[in-house]
């Protein structure tokens, strides 16, 4: 491990990872003071990049409170944070004390190559990373996709939690244009709708749960 300094971050949610040219104005970007970097395998790196999961004990150890960021008025310290690389792309990810990752980011493309490089001149680092569920697939996606579909996805999710037929029966038959069956099903479909492509109809349907949501909490 080395420490390498002076990189920006954009830190998102882990099933909201964006590249460098999807940065928006109005995200949080951390200048970080100081960072550990970690050589590892392809395949771990796929898995960081990929899946929730857990990192080991030990490992924490070695990296904790090694973060520093800058601030406005002081240096800030992240308990659990550190950069990867496989020697061709790189990611930070902040964990929480349990080893679970809850913050990803890329990084800058002449960020990444230069942290790569360095990479790749160092030692590949072995530690225990339990994968879970795989939670990465979006990044297929562009943001506003990413975006859309998430939404989505939370509103499909909402209408079984809350047990609203009513609702789900109208975003089924607003995207399909036609009757649906059980709530299972309907459910199911839409979630699947959603797993290769985002596309005009989503957008509809997101526009108007955003406007409808709008009305609800004037």
């Amino acid at each position: 491990m080395i420490y390498i300094y002076d990189i920006l971050l954009n830190f998102c949610d882990c099933d909201m990872l964006y590249d460098f040219y999807e940065w928006d104005l109005n995200d949080t970007i951390e200048n970080i003071k100081r960072m550990k970097l970690i050589h590892v395998e392809k395949e771990i790196f796929e898995q960081l990049l990929s899946y929730d999961g857990r990192i080991d004990s030990d490992f924490l150890l070695k990296i904790y409170r090694t973060c520093e960021i800058y601030t406005s008025k002081k240096v800030k310290v992240i308990d659990y944070c550190c950069l990867f690389s496989d020697g061709n792309r790189a990611l930070a990810i902040e964990f929480n004390e349990k080893g679970k990752p809850i913050f990803k980011s890329k990084l800058l493309i002449d960020e990444e190559e230069e942290v790569a490089l360095l990479a790749s001149n160092l030692e590949k680092y072995s530690f225990t990373y339990e994968i879970g569920e795989k939670i990465l697939e979006s990044r297929f996606f562009t943001r506003t996709e990413m975006i859309i579909r998430k939404y989505l996805m939370k509103e499909i999710e909402a209408c079984k939690d809350q047990k609203d037929e009513g609702k789900l029966r109208y975003l089924y038959e607003e995207y399909f244009e036609k009757e649906g069956n059980s709530f299972s099903m309907m459910k199911e479909d839409l979630l699947n709708s959603l797993k290769k492509d985002v596309d005009t109809r989503h957008q509809e349907i997101y526009q108007l749960l955003q406007l409808s949501n709008q009305k609800k909490q004037v």
